[in-house]
């Protein structure tokens, strides 16, 4: 039986730096809308896929990004941290469309840093401000911390993107020093 292999871009158009690999059932319209962007402009930065009515599972699209996601970045210890304190950002499309960063990290408890019972974790886009999330304990100990960041449409990450991840206080809301911070720029190359 012959099947034909997957066909994968050799590279993206700016704006389009985003591959999706294509599942069964997927179409362009679909993906369209999943993405959010027009089919033609969808169509448009694909040239690769000769005939848009045809995908076939395991073709890489080209979808709308300001970056190649998915993408993994560290996220550097600043100041003094207790040993093993270390994190990533994983940025990659949202589950419910749009773009996320999930962070993950090893941390001690927050109320190494002072007084404080929890950890947050903030994407900063350039001229609209930052987006952040609760991270949650694993019950190891020292335990794993996690939570994903989901981004409204009028974000995009880009290069510039900066997550921090800092100790904070549930009750007065006063968060403490930058324990672990990274960019996306590593995502660009």
């Amino acid at each position: 039986m012959y099947r034909q292999k997957p066909r994968i871009p050799s590279s993206c158009p700016d704006g389009f730096k985003g591959r999706y690999t294509v599942s069964p059932g997927d179409t362009m319209y679909i993906l369209s809308q999943i993405f959010r962007t027009r089919l033609e402009a969808l169509t448009v930065n694909n040239p690769h896929i000769p005939d848009p009515n045809i995908l076939i599972p395991g073709d890489v699209l080209c979808v709308p990004s300001l970056i190649p996601i998915p993408c993994c970045v560290p996220l550097n210890k600043q100041g003094r941290v207790p040993f093993g304190t270390g994190g990533a950002a994983y940025a990659n499309f949202g589950p419910r469309g749009g773009q996320s960063i999930s962070v993950i990290a090893t941390l001690p408890n927050p109320r190494v840093f002072g007084n404080y019972d929890m950890y947050i974790a903030t994407a900063f886009f350039k001229d609209i401000g930052g987006f952040g999330n609760e991270l949650f304990p694993t019950r190891d100990d020292p335990p794993t911390w996690s939570s994903r960041i989901e981004f409204p449409t009028a974000a995009s990450l880009s290069q510039e993107t900066e997550i921090r991840v800092q100790p904070s206080n549930s009750r007065t809301g006063v968060d403490g020093p930058v324990v672990l911070r990274g960019n996306l720029q590593s995502c660009g190359n």
